[in-house]
């Protein structure tokens, strides 16, 4: 999905008139009153521009009517197993001191001297924080978001301080 952000996963159609249930991918559901085109994307298929007629939520999930599908078998053709993605322009704005996750990966991880320690390859959602798994020349460590560690989040860097000697031989 490079360049596109999922805000929604088809699992399975629903009803007789093409609509489908979806896993929101997003905090604010609300945000679907603000999309219309969306690009769905599916493993092993080409990218498939959507204009999206109606949403609504249920007990269970979230609904979503798309132009042109107006059965559950070309509902379970076309969309099912999908990705519902959108523009990275069109996500909402965070608070200040909060970043998206893929805006972190790939980002240089260096010290509070400006050496260079590695990368991030990854963000871990963990219980009471996120982590930064940061690759280096010595393999990789687990750094935890908090102030205590990270100094700085500037784009395509992240400053760390007191974990350096995870990242010795």
């Amino acid at each position: 999905m490079a360049g596109r952000v999922a805000v929604a996963y088809i699992s399975r159609p629903w009803g007789v008139r093409g609509e489908v249930r979806a896993e929101a991918l997003t905090h604010r559901v609300e945000r679907f009153s603000e999309v219309r085109a969306v690009v769905l994307q599916c493993a092993g298929r080409a990218d498939r521009p959507l204009k999206l007629e109606h949403w609504r939520t249920d007990a269970k999930s979230l609904l979503l009517k798309f132009a042109g599908i107006d059965s559950p078998e070309q509902a379970r053709s076309v969309l099912v197993g999908g990705y519902i993605t959108i523009a990275p322009d069109q996500r909402d704005p965070l608070p200040e001191g909060m970043h998206y996750i893929d805006d972190l990966v790939d980002c240089a991880v260096v010290n509070s001297t400006g050496e260079p320690l590695g990368h991030i390859v990854e963000v871990l959602s963990m219980p009471t924080t996120d982590a930064y798994v940061v690759r280096g020349s010595h393999g990789e460590a687990l750094v935890p978001a908090v102030g205590d560690f990270v100094v700085e989040i500037a784009p395509g860097r992240v400053v760390v301080r007191g974990i350096e000697e995870l990242f010795e031989p």
